[in-house]
């Protein structure tokens, strides 16, 4: 089993029932801890989180146990349950500032931040990077300044405040620059190109990304190359450049592995909708000439964009519906494309039903708002373009043919509103209405001419107001719609023409805004750590407007002794600790210990919707305290009596401590799922501790009042006796 799993771990592609009967099978706490941390690396957060709890549950080595902690905070982080997370972290946090630790409780304030941050809690993430700061600061510790001046770039970053970002990414770099830390300097620079990105200055923001990506390339660092390769692409498209995109973005998607969360799906998302606005590109520049090249390969490109949908949902919980509607309205778009080039009018119908099923397939998977209504418009307008193409089949059935038109103009008038301004959308529904009014005429052998020429005047406004909204695509459907009314005014000039041609480029011309609406470019999905799914207005919704001239500390309130979990440590200080920050910056350290070597710890960003739900969480340690302590939770109910019992009688106080020392551990720390106190100091501090609101009355009934009290109660019970006998004789006489 061993080797099997090995093997997978080598070829990228673990078994999580082999890591999870290993977890179970392991009995060394150092192979558990290598079992879990290879289990994270490889993105499996659930069988990590089995692995360091069965090594926590066996670890009696002060040394190694607070580093567990930590990682089993990682573990719960990348699940998802930050306040799991937090938990642990805060009792590693406990465990070191116990011991005096100063380095390694700075590296889990770190990551206290850093879960914070990803929480959105603003205050107690600053409140922790800045300890963190100070205490680098104070040991000296100048990477771990640098470390935690970048970690705060980040909060300010994800905050919105990104001058004060800027400033804390800016220091941070001088020093990684200054200790010759090529990578994380690459990590920064990454950084500072994002925030360049989001204010717009893209010579800056392509500076920055090409600068990381040659320092990352110089270290041989190719999943992070294809981070920064991805982020460089996310420029590109928004730079409005997506042939400039799409060569970083396939990269990238080659050079992440599937494992590494969220940077895969992220740059997978962005490879589709790449691919998307190609094809509407080549679609636009065939303008009027039905290239069955260009369709052919707008086609092929929105069914690349489908396939990566398709894949993304594969990975993904949260968000996967809406990756499934962008994966059927691509579909859709592939045969619409087709559609649109030289094809027989039966292949163009058999083209059009498949991608009503391909809507269909979208509005399940939509939920109820704008998506829903423009999945149904995009329907409508489908159903025109199929009853358009029937026209010309039924040039030998007059009647079924009139019913055809009358269809298709039903189907458009209820569709117009996709429209991109009130004015075009009142224009293109005056037009089509004219239209159905001449067929109405022509039905009742009157002239129709006049309407024709009214709905030719109608579409003429339209291309006006479609020409005036900007230059995306706007001049292909306004040179459409001015195709169709040269078809009217011609058809009303020698009435030989029909009106099917122009209603299939008025129809093209509302699908072409109906899927730029739904497919917008501006509007796109991220995924965090945890693959939570996040907004591009997310963080706009969550800045805060800081106001603030220079770089300065806030008011640190330091954490209460009764947010951080009890935690007996040995009172051996350990030589050494491994420990790194949160933010992706990793800091190398050695452990002595016996029994095995823990290198390279990994503590990962957390995700985001902290839930501050710390309280009456356990550390999973029970099964085995029972069984190397061989206590019962009947023992706390004997151990609380014998509490009572001291303070009562606090002449057979000595007599009780030897009793507890015996039992070896006691209520609060089972309840806590850690060892008991094992010496007369840690009982002392034991019984020093808060008690029961029963146990803080402290009852000081002395022997002689208690027998006072009885005496009392037995001549009230016999007055009531009494009492009663007399009422009884007065009932019977």
């Amino acid at each position: 089993m061993l080797a099997k799993f090995l093997d997978g771990a080598r070829s990228g592609k673990i078994d999580g029932d082999i890591s999870r009967k290993l977890s179970q099978q392991l009995q060394d706490v150092y192979e558990l801890k290598r079992l879990g941390d290879i289990c994270r690396r490889a993105g499996l957060p659930e069988e990590a989180a089995n692995a360091y709890n069965r090594a926590l549950s066996l670890c009696r080595d002060p040394v190694l146990r607070p580093v567990l902690q930590n990682n089993l905070g990682q573990a719960f982080i990348h699940q998802g349950d930050l306040a799991k997370a937090v938990f642990y972290y805060k009792k590693a946090a406990d465990s070191f500032s116990r011991e005096g630790d100063r380095i390694s409780l700075a590296h889990v304030l770190g990551n206290l931040g850093s879960a914070y941050r990803k929480g959105g809690e603003w205050d107690k993430a600053i409140e922790h990077c800045y300890r963190s700061l100070k205490t680098f600061e104070e040991a000296g510790d100048g990477l771990g300044i640098a470390q935690m001046t970048g970690s705060l770039g980040r909060v300010y970053a994800d905050m919105g405040e990104k001058e004060l970002a800027s400033r804390y990414f800016e220091r941070s770099l001088a020093d990684f620059e200054r200790l010759g830390d090529k990578r994380s300097s690459a990590w920064v620079l990454d950084q500072l190109g994002k925030i360049a990105g989001q204010k717009m200055d893209w010579d800056r923001a392509l500076y920055y990304m090409n600068s990381s990506l040659s320092l990352f390339a110089s270290q041989g660092d190719s999943s992070r190359q294809g981070i920064v390769l991805s982020n460089l692409g996310l420029i590109y498209l928004k730079m409005g450049q997506a042939t400039a995109a799409r060569e970083p973005l396939e990269k990238a998607v080659e050079l992440i592995p599937g494992q590494m969360k969220p940077g895969y799906q992220n740059a997978l998302y962005c490879l589709a909708k790449t691919y998307s606005v190609l094809a509407r590109d080549r679609l636009q520049d065939n303008g009027l000439q039905s290239s069955r090249t260009f369709a052919s390969e707008a086609s092929w490109l929105f069914i690349q964009a489908a396939n990566r949908y398709q894949e993304l949902a594969s990975t993904l919980g949260e968000g996967r519906a809406e990756v499934r509607v962008a994966e059927a309205i691509a579909r859709s778009q592939s045969y619409l494309a087709k559609a649109g080039g030289p094809v027989r009018v039966e292949e163009a119908l058999m083209l059009l039903e498949k991608a009503q099923k391909s809507l269909e397939s979208a509005s399940d998977n939509a939920g109820y708002g704008d998506d829903k209504s423009g999945i149904l418009n995009l329907q409508r307008i489908i159903a025109g373009m199929k009853e358009s193409h029937r026209i010309g089949l039924l040039a030998d059935e007059p009647l079924m043919q009139s019913r055809a038109m009358n269809n298709a103009l039903n189907y458009l008038m209820g569709a117009v509103q996709v429209c991109p301004s009130e004015e075009a959308g009142d224009h293109l529904y005056q037009a089509l209405k004219n239209i159905n009014a001449s067929l109405d005429l022509q039905r009742l052998g009157r002239e129709s001419s006049e309407k024709l020429l009214i709905a030719a005047g109608s579409l003429r406004c339209a291309e006006k107001h479609l020409g005036a909204k900007g230059p995306e695509g706007q001049n292909s459907r306004a040179r459409r719609i001015a195709r169709a009314a040269e078809i009217l005014e011609e058809s009303a000039a020698n009435g030989s023409r029909s009106c099917q041609e122009a209603l299939l480029n008025i129809a093209s011309v509302m699908a072409s805004y109906s899927l730029s609406r739904m497919d917008d470019v501006n509007h796109m999905l991220t995924w965090d750590e945890s693959l939570h799914l996040l907004t591009n207005s997310e963080a706009d919704e969550m800045a805060v407007n800081i106001k603030i001239n220079d770089l300065h500390e806030p008011d640190v309130q330091p954490i209460m002794d009764a947010d951080l979990p009890a935690l007996v440590v040995s009172k051996e200080r350990p030589e050494s600790r491994d420990l790194i920050l949160a933010d992706r910056c990793t800091v190398p350290m050695k452990c002595e210990a016996a029994g095995g070597d823990y290198r390279q710890l990994l503590v990962a960003p957390v995700s985001r919707q902290f839930i501050a739900r710390e309280h009456g969480l356990m550390e999973p340690e029970e099964t085995a305290q029972k069984l190397h302590e061989e206590v019962t939770l009947d023992a706390v109910d004997d151990r609380y009596q014998e509490i009572k019992e001291e303070e009562r009688h606090e002449e057979i106080r000595e007599n009780d401590v030897g009793i507890a020392g015996n039992n070896g551990t006691d209520g609060a720390n089972i309840a806590n799922g850690v060892n008991g106190p094992n010496s007369p100091d840690d009982l002392a501090d034991f019984l020093q501790a808060a008690k029961a609101p029963e146990v803080e009355k402290k009852p000081e009934q002395s022997d002689s009042s208690l027998l006072k009290a009885v005496f009392l109660l037995k001549i009230m019970t016999v007055l009531v006796v009494m009492l009663l006998a007399i009422e009884g004789i007065i009932y019977f006489i």
